[in-house]
Order: structure tokens, then C-alpha cells, then sequence
């Protein structure tokens, strides 16, 4: 496929990965000038339509899901190239790596850094669960880490299509059944808590370097989600703490209903340590201590399972057995003699190491928040990244009493130490007279309306149109879309899918006509006109069409678009006047009525010599007469079946 050219837009370079459903390119987009990614379905899918047109349905969905922690979806279509049918889906192109290889590079993550990323992980999940879009195939290949350390989450929506076949799958699964929950693995019924076990699984690479299951095939590593108990981050990086692993703990029970139960609360948890770790590791040890909360069924089991699988006293000699109570009292005073030595020694040295470390500390890495409110976003921003640090608006409110664009409040607060990487959120004022129209493409009416609603906005009128990829009663756009700026109050267009029309009709041949006769052509058989591109070529006259995005003759359903490539024109009026005096040669389409019954057909032409008949002659019912004429500019040919008139063209018009 390297060399070749999709919908004559996107020029394939290189490829950059592989995966169970796709192989996935590096491309061009030669009409907005861009590097893209552009992900191909494999072939082997082709023969399922209705896994086609799921494939189409989901990633249109993952689409509408905007947020700067999730990579953009621009496009989704198909091609034939040598007759085979690709279906791709275009989308944002990602400088970076993938999570799977910062960490196979770097080793385990500070914590700091993975709670960094798995907060960032858990805000796009917090947009598509809030769209009742589950993720799914969480793991860290499919997470991207930018060269400015922000993360996108990519494949949102895709993963769905294959649901849980992947477990019967074996290269391509062998990446996601490692990420896998309990309820995923036995092929049970899912919902977002699903999405918050695999966060919880990447939270724990991150961290010790490494995924908690791992075997042979990837039956018995599901076998494990399902069975093992779920070892702790501590077990494997001592410099993890208790608050740390009861996270990873609460994120990954086995039973969903004891799990975290919404990515929101993830948020929160994430937040409130990354703010105050030591208040946190201090409510974690208290609770283990006193025991403050009663052991959940899950926890019941695992401590009988470590209980059951202690190792057993040997046997104890005779000697041994005759004074018990004198051996075991000089027992317990060589062990407290021991652990008296041990606790001095540790002590001792944590003060000497602790010491040294704060002696040596890398001082450029305690970064620490100024005030940045009353002050112009532009200018926070700039020396916000100047430190390292990487900088979102995380809301825009309306505020009249300071300058638009000015920051209002700011997360995390002054005096905050911050770590380079780490990103700092503000909230920024806007005018009052103007709102940005955001998007709701893919929500209900209702949700739609009431977005629209809270930034100020109106629904004038909704515009019922067929979409075979957007489901039924579902938004598509809106007119004007989605990012224009508008004056607030303004009122608008909703236009809402009729879903899917499954009436099929066949592509007719517009080459050699002009860009209108093929508008009409297409409107008569229930096509759209999409995109008109230009290209040089001599085998058509200037205006008329050179290729068709879908070959004639070729079923699609009703309403589809259909591309255009007509000859590029020349500014030269001197070339116009010789062209305008030229016979053109074109195409009239006539549908002959279906009554078993024969017609007279004719036509005629009229200019500025007169008016003469060029067609005289009989057809049979039913049939579609492809009528090959000649006429200058100007020139009016009219069509008549039984002396009436069905049709008339205008060359050059």
C-alpha cells in the first residue's frame, strides 16, 4: 500500500505499527497539508458487512469524542485499489511513543509521573463514558506519550467492534489480554468499571515496570485475572508507598461492584494524592491499623488464600518438645535483641542516605507555582512551559469585570511543587457577547440541546437527513458547525441521522460531463455531489468530469456522496472564446417508461443557426437511452418521449 493515494487525498508513506484489526500508516493529506495517521482495516474483515458496518458506525462515534487527551478522528472511508476494498479511518498523526516504550526504555516510573499520565488516561475516559463509549482494550501500546510528555489515548470506539473474540485471537490479543478485567476475561457482559480495571492494570506497569499477569498463551493469562490474586505494587518497587497500592488495590478488585465504580472518583483520588501524599499514606495506614472499614467479601478470600498457602512448621525434636515454655522464652529474647539491632541500623542509615539525598538533590526538578491570576492566559502559559511544565485551559467562564482571556483561577494553587511534565490547569475569562458553538455530534437530541442551552444557544430548527454511519435520532452537525464564534443567543440548525437508507441504487457514468449535468445525474437516482478537485488533462474538454470517486455502474446506498475530478480550467480568455466555439461532446441520460409499451424519442437542438432534430427514433420500455451529442456554447437540447418534453441541457450551463 506504501506509494499509494486514498480517496485522491491521502498519499501513504511508511508504515508505523500493526494490529488485530488494522495496519496503521504514516500519510500525507495533500488537501489540508498534513501529516496524518491512517488506519486500514484488514482485509480479512471485508466479507462481514455487518461487521463493516459496525466498524464505520463506532469509529463515526469515537469521532464526535473530543478532548486533548484523545487523538482526533478526521475521517473514515473506503477505497478500491486493484479491486480490493479498504476501509480506513484518518486520524491524528502522533509525534511520540507509546506508553509501552517509555516505560521498556525508562524502567518503572516515579509515581508522580504515572499518576501524571494515569490522570490524563482517566480524563478521556471520562468524556467517552460520559458518551456511553467503553473503551475496552486499555493497555499502554495503546496510549501515546507526546515529546512534550502529554498523553492520547487512541482507539477509542474501535476496540468495541471486536469485543470479546479477542480472547480466541493469539499474536494480536497477546498485547491485551494482559490489560484484561475479570468480567472480560470470562466473556461476561461489560460497562466502564471494565475500562477502570485496565487503567489500574497500566497504573501498575507504570510503576513496577511490568504487567501483573503473564504466561504462556493468553488463555492462561486470563485464567489469572479471573483467579490470581492481584499482587501490589510495593511487592515488586519498594519505593512505592501503602496509599499508593491501596489505589491500585481499590482499581483492580476482581468483583466490579467493590471496585472504584465511576473514572470520576478515580479522578478525585488520583488528584487528592498527588495534592497531599502524605495526609493520604496517613489515612491508609490508620485504616489498616484500626481497620476503620469491615474486609470486603474479596479481601475475605484472599487473606484465607494466604492463610491456607503459609508454610508448615517442620516437627519439632524430642528435646525440644520436653520444656517448650524455657525454649521459647529464650527465643523471644534473642529475636527482640536482634530486631532492636536491626530497627538501630535502619535508622541510622535512612538519616544518612535521606541526607545525602537532599544534599544532591537535583534542584532544577522543584518547580514551584507562582500566582498566575488577573494574568493573560498567553503570557501564563509561556512561562508556565518555560519551566517544563505543560499548560491547559480546563474551562472558559464568562466574566465582564476583566479582559477576555485572563486567567480566573488556576490547579494546582501557589506554592504547589511541581515535577517537569506535570501540567497545570487553569480557567480562562471570555467576552460576553460571542460563544464558540461546541460540538454535539454523536449525542441525543435532548443531550444536544441542553450543551447548546448552557453556552447560550437555541435550536431554530432540526434537519432530518440519512446517514448510513451515524445512528438514527442521533446529531450529525450542526449549521453553522461546531467551533464557529457566534453571537451569544444565537439560534441554529440541528441536523439529526434518519439512520441508515437501505435502498441501494447504481453510480451512473458522469465522465465527460460538465460538474452540473453530473449534479443532476446523481440527484435524479438519489446521490449527492461531494468534493470537486482540479487536474490537468487532455482527454475532456475544460469543466468536464475525468474521474469519479465511485465507478459507474456500482451499488451504494441512496444518499451517498460522490467525489468529482474535472478538468483544471485555464485563466486565459483567449482559450475560453476558442473553447466556448468548440463542439463539446457530452452524455444525456433518458429514462424510457416501464409499461411494455414502445416509445418515440427525440431531440432537438437550438441555436443561434435555428433549430434542427439530431435524434429520431424508437426504444423499448424500461430502458435508460445514453444519448451521445455535440453541441457549441449555448446551444439548448431538448428531449421528447411521445412529443413530450422530459428533459433539457444547456451546454456550457
Amino acid at each position: 500500500m506504501i506509494g499509494s493515494t486514498l480517496a485522491d487525498r491521502y498519499e501513504i508513506l511508511e508504515k508505523i505499527g500493526s494490529g488485530g484489526m488494522g495496519d496503521v500508516y504514516k500519510a500525507y493529506d495533500k488537501r489540508l497539508d498534513r501529516i496524518v495517521a491512517l488506519k486500514v482495516l484488514k482485509t480479512e474483515y471485508n466479507e462481514d458487512e455487518s461487521f463493516v458496518r459496525k466498524f464505520r458506525r463506532e469509529s463515526l462515534a469515537a469521532a464526535s469524542i473530543s478532548h486533548p487527551n484523545i487523538v482526533s478522528i478526521y475521517d473514515v472511508g473506503s477505497e478500491i485499489l486493484e479491486g480490493q476494498t479498504y476501509y480506513y479511518i484518518v486520524m491524528e498523526y502522533i509525534d511520540g511513543k507509546t506508553l509501552k516504550e517509555v516505560i521498556q526504555k525508562e524502567g518503572p516510573l516515579s509515581v508522580k509521573q504515572a499518576f501524571h499520565f494515569a490522570l490524563q488516561i482517566a480524563e478521556a475516559l471520562k468524556v467517552a463514558h460520559a458518551k456511553h463509549i467503553v473503551h475496552r482494550d486499555i493497555k499502554s501500546q495503546n496510549i501515546m506519550v507526546t515529546r512534550d510528555y502529554r498523553v492520547k489515548v487512541t482507539d477509542f470506539g474501535i476496540a468495541r467492534i471486536v469485543g470479546n473474540s479477542t480472547v480466541t485471537m493469539t499474536d494480536s490479543v497477546m498485547g491485551s489480554v494482559h490489560y484484561f478485567s475479570p468480567e472480560q476475561a470470562r466473556g461476561s457482559k461489560i460497562d466502564t468499571r471494565s475500562d477502570i480495571y485496565s487503567l489500574g492494570i497500566v497504573l501498575f506497569e507504570m510503576l513496577t515496570g511490568d504487567v501483573p499477569f503473564d504466561g504462556e498463551n493468553p488463555i492462561s493469562v486470563a485464567l489469572m485475572h479471573i483467579q490470581n490474586h492481584m499482587p501490589l505494587p510495593s511487592d515488586i518497587n519498594p519505593n512505592v508507598d501503602v496509599a499508593v497500592d491501596d489505589i491500585v488495590r481499590k482499581m483492580t478488585m476482581k468483583d466490579p461492584k467493590e471496585r472504584i465504580q465511576k473514572v470520576e472518583d478515580v479522578i478525585q483520588v488520583l488528584k487528592d494524592y498527588l495534592l497531599n501524599p502524605k495526609a493520604q499514606k496517613k489515612k491508609v495506614s490508620q485504616m489498616k491499623k484500626g481497620q476503620t472499614q469491615p474486609l470486603s467479601q474479596t479481601e475475605i478470600l484472599q487473606a484465607q488464600s494466604q492463610v491456607d498457602n503459609r508454610p508448615r512448621p517442620t516437627r519439632r525434636s524430642n528435646e525440644a518438645r520436653k520444656d517448650p515454655e524455657r525454649r521459647n522464652k529464650k527465643k523471644s529474647n534473642i529475636l527482640g535483641t536482634l530486631l532492636g539491632v536491626l530497627v538501630a541500623i535502619l535508622i541510622f542509615v535512612g538519616v544518612i542516605f535521606g541526607g545525602y539525598k537532599y544534599l544532591t538533590r537535583d534542584k532544577s526538578t522543584d518547580l514551584v507555582l507562582e500566582d498566575y491570576t488577573n494574568q493573560p492566559v498567553a503570557e501564563v502559559q509561556e512561562k508556565v512551559e518555560a519551566m517544563g511544565l505543560l499548560f491547559e485551559i480546563s474551562e472558559q467562564r464568562e466574566d465582564n469585570e476583566v479582559p477576555a482571556g485572563t486567567v480566573l483561577e488556576q490547579n494546582p494553587p501557589k506554592g504547589t511543587h511541581m515535577n517537569k511534565g506535570d501540567t497545570v490547569y487553569v480557567v480562562a475569562s471570555t467576552a460576553s457577547s460571542e460563544v464558540i458553538v461546541p460540538s454535539v455530534n454523536g449525542r441525543s437530541y435532548d443531550e444536544a440541546r441542553s450543551i447548546l442551552e448552557k453556552s447560550g444557544l437555541t435550536i431554530a430548527s432540526v434537519d432530518y437527513q440519512f446517514d448510513k454511519d451515524i445512528p438514527e435520532k442521533m446529531v450529525i452537525g450542526t449549521n453553522p458547525q461546531a467551533g464557529t464564534s457566534v453571537k451569544n443567543g444565537s439560534s441554529l440548525v440541528l441536523i439529526v441521522s434518519k439512520g441508515e437508507d437501505n435502498e441501494t441504487v447504481v453510480v451512473p457514468d458522469l465522465r465527460g460531463n460538465s460538474v452540473e449535468l453530473a449534479r443532476k445525474y446523481l440527484e435524479e437516482v438519489g446521490l449527492k455531489l461531494g468534493s470537486v478537485d482540479e487536474k490537468s488533462d487532455d482527454s475532456v474538454d475544460v469543466g468536464e468530469v475525468i474521474k469519479q470517486s465511485y465507478e459507474a455502474g456500482t451499488k451504494v446506498s441512496k444518499g451517498t456522496a460522490v467525489n468529482l475530478i474535472i478538468r483544471k480550467d485555464r485563466d486565459d480568455s483567449d482559450s475560453r472564446e476558442k473553447t466556448d466555439n468548440k463542439l463539446r461532446n457530452f452524455k444525456l441520460n433518458v429514462n424510457i417508461p416501464d409499461d411494455d409499451q414502445s416509445h418515440n424519442l427525440t431531440v432537438q437542438r437550438k441555436s443561434e443557426d435555428g433549430s434542427e432534430t439530431v435524434v429520431d427514433r424508437t426504444v423499448e420500455s424500461g430502458q435508460t437511452s445514453n444519448l451521445k451529442l455535440k453541441g457549441r456554447h449555448g446551444d439548448v437540447f431538448e428531449v421528447y418521449v411521445d412529443g413530450n418534453i422530459v428533459n433539457s441541457y444547456t451546454v456550457g450551463q
